[in-house]
């Protein structure tokens, strides 16, 4: 009787390297960039949040953040920038409890400073957008400023027996808080449009 010597083959192992939480255009964003978003502190934790849903609000931010910096590149506005790479890698260091702690939390997560370097360049350049070419076509009218004042004061304490400051005292405060208003609005439009013109794939919630 012939017997073969030959085994059957044994089932490949497969091993996972990187998951996929989603991809921008043809960025992929991997499990390593939200342990990295986490580290640098790109979003709190809200009192109380469970961890699945901070993971989840993580994820918006990092495939928002990927999201305007790939509208930045594909546009040519990228290189037409001033950015400041520098204030923000000191920024994320901190928010990550300072060089050396962070040094230590980067290497147990397999990660390293140049995994960092390219966070930093997609926040700079987002930053400089926002502050360079969208902040500058910001005004608020004298008529914008007592609407609010309105709005916000007038209506506010009337009947509380507080006494009332006067326009003159909070009108720096209020242009300050419409300013920010509409300039969250632009930005909001910004990555709305930067949303029709990349695909957004999300694997995970």
């Amino acid at each position: 009787m012939a017997v073969s010597h030959f085994a059957a083959p044994e089932e490949p192992r497969w091993e996972t390297m990187e998951e996929v939480l989603a991809v921008v255009g043809n960025t992929p964003i991997l499990f390593s960039d939200l342990e990295l978003a986490a580290l640098v502190r790109l979003v709190e934790p809200e009192a109380g949040e469970a961890e699945a849903a901070f993971r989840s609000r993580l994820l918006d931010a990092r495939v928002r953040l990927e999201l305007q910096f790939r509208d930045l590149e594909d546009g040519g506005l990228l290189y037409r920038l001033d950015l400041d790479p520098a204030t923000v890698h000191a920024v994320l260091v901190t928010r990550g409890g300072g060089k050396e702690t962070l040094g230590r939390d980067l290497e147990e997560a397999g990660l390293d400073w140049p995994d960092l370097d390219e966070l930093v360049l997609r926040a700079a350049a987002a930053e400089a957008f926002v502050e360079q070419r969208l902040r500058p076509r910001i005004s608020v009218s004298a008529e914008e400023i007592e609407a609010a004042y309105q709005r916000l004061l007038v209506e506010e304490i009337a009947g509380t027996g507080e006494p009332l400051p006067p326009l003159t005292a909070v009108r720096d405060h209020l242009q300050r808080l419409l300013v920010e208003q509409k300039l969250n609005d632009e930005i909001e439009r910004w990555t709305e449009h930067a949303g029709e013109r990349q695909e957004v794939v999300r694997f995970s919630r």
